[in-house]
């Protein structure tokens, strides 16, 4: 024991710096102390270093947005764009139109926007009396025989039922509601008959004609309202309610059974009516009137018979005052509204000398030589390939032999002059009666057969 306690007290004596190295140990353990403290506290800083990311995000969110401006600057340059070459297309349009007008062109227009009379300003109702009106209106003979529409559903004379459907889709009969006040209304018509179940409606006597809409058969009506009918003019420029207006103005002076406004190949109107009484009787009291009805009660109108009308025009016709109105296409092709067959046309052609060129006429199939043409009689011509020509191509005229008359030898002179494909000179003798009777043979020396005769144009 006494042993250990002299080593104890021996050690530091034996290890002077033992305590220095100990000092030493412990500031390098409360350094390493203080450094660890700080560790901490030095990535706490760090920790700012967010905001760099925010920073990022707002940089990309100003490129994305500025991305997303560029495209829609190139989306406005390129809808800009689209509207000028809109623009350039339309104006080429435009431009091409009047280069058309000035050229002569005829382009499709829509005539109908001229008709300015609209009736959608007409007033809803179910009057059973206006709606009988109407549809008796439209399959009366003032109207059905011009009605190129209805009558190729009517049929003309096979009468076939219309549907109310259809009928309720027109523009006139659109204003007669409900559908169930038209079925109702037309069970009472004189002039018409419903069928199918009330579906559909037919006149109760068929028209007269067929459906061809033949020129003829229409002007026969006309011709049977002409003495019912007149003529007034000076009801100004037209307006959306001027069609009814009208029909409004002639309703105190009797019934009617059509007025139509007259209008210009472009459906311009002129200002001018003709007016269809129910009979002669009206159409003549109306006339009759003293002092004549005038339009709105300021504007006096000129008013005369239908016939009148007609028979003055036809006169400032003949006497070259005035130009025909042959209607819109009448100016294409020959003899158009003529309702003659062919076979007639051409007789009546061929007796006024003009030739039908047929087959084989010119520019027909065969042309000039080939398979023949028709004559003006209507035969056929001989093939001209049977021609006998000189050297030159030049026709050679022979007269073929006759029965009557032996064959008589031509002279050297007549056939050098054959050969050159001259004239014959004039023969003096027996011959030259005979020949000028056509009646002189024109066999060769050498006895070959005649050729057949050629009109050829002399001189």
């Amino acid at each position: 024991m006494a042993e250990e306690i002299k080593q104890a007290e021996t050690a530091p004596s034996q290890n002077p710096n033992a305590q220095a190295e100990k000092d030493v140990k412990d500031v390098l353990s409360e350094l390493k102390a203080e450094e660890a403290k700080k560790a901490p506290e030095e990535t706490a800083p760090q920790e700012p270093e967010q905001p760099k990311e925010s920073e990022t995000t707002k940089q990309e969110a100003d490129s994305e947005a500025t991305e997303e401006a560029r495209i829609i600057a190139a989306a406005n340059k390129l809808g800009q764009e689209a509207v000028s070459k809109e623009e350039t297309k339309e104006e080429s349009k435009e431009a091409s139109k009047d280069e058309g007008k000035d050229s002569g062109q005829r382009k499709r227009v829509n005539y109908r926007e001229n008709i300015k009379s609209d009736a959608s300003t007409l007033e809803v109702t179910d009057d059973p009396v206006a709606i009988r009106k109407q549809v008796e209106f439209y399959f009366s003979d003032s109207n059905l025989p011009m009605d190129k529409f209805l009558l190729s559903k009517v049929g003309g004379s096979e009468n076939n039922p219309i549907e109310l459907s259809l009928l309720h889709s027109f523009k006139r009969m659109r204003r007669f509601q409900p559908f169930s006040a038209v079925v109702e209304a037309l069970k009472d018509s004189k002039t018409l008959n419903l069928v199918n179940d009330d579906t559909c409606i037919q006149r109760k006597v068929p028209l007269k004609i067929s459906a061809t809409n033949d020129p003829n058969a229409v002007k026969v009506f006309e011709d049977e309202a002409m003495h019912r009918s007149i003529y007034a003019k000076g009801f100004g420029k037209e307006e959306p309610g001027t069609q009814f207006d009208i029909e409004a103005f002639f309703t105190p002076y009797g019934p009617t059974n059509a007025i139509r406004l007259r209008r210009t190949v472009d459906k311009i109107f002129k200002g001018s009516v003709f007016v269809e009484f129910d009979s002669d009787e009206t159409q003549k009291k109306f006339l009759s009137l003293d002092p004549k009805p005038k339009w709105k009660g300021t504007t006096e109108l000129l008013i005369k018979s239908k016939k009148d009308y007609c028979e003055e025009k036809v006169k400032e016709i003949e006497a070259g005052r005035l130009k025909p109105n042959r209607g819109r296409g009448s100016h294409r092709g020959r003899d158009r509204g003529e309702n003659r067959d062919w076979k007639e046309r051409r007789g009546g052609d061929q007796k006024r000398g003009f030739g039908g060129r047929g087959r084989g006429g010119r520019g027909g199939r065969g042309g000039r030589g080939g398979r023949g043409g028709r004559d003006r009689d209507g035969g056929r011509q001989e093939n001209r390939n049977d021609v006998q020509k000189d050297d030159r191509g030049v026709p050679v005229i022979q007269v073929a032999k006759t029965e009557s008359q032996p064959a008589a030898a031509t002279s050297s002179a007549d056939q050098d002059s054959a050969k050159a494909g001259q004239k014959r000179p004039r023969e003096e003798g027996n011959d030259a009666p005979a020949r000028a009777n056509g009646n002189a043979n024109g066999a060769t020396d050498s006895g070959d057969r005649p050729a057949k005769k050629v009109d050829v144009k002399e001189g």
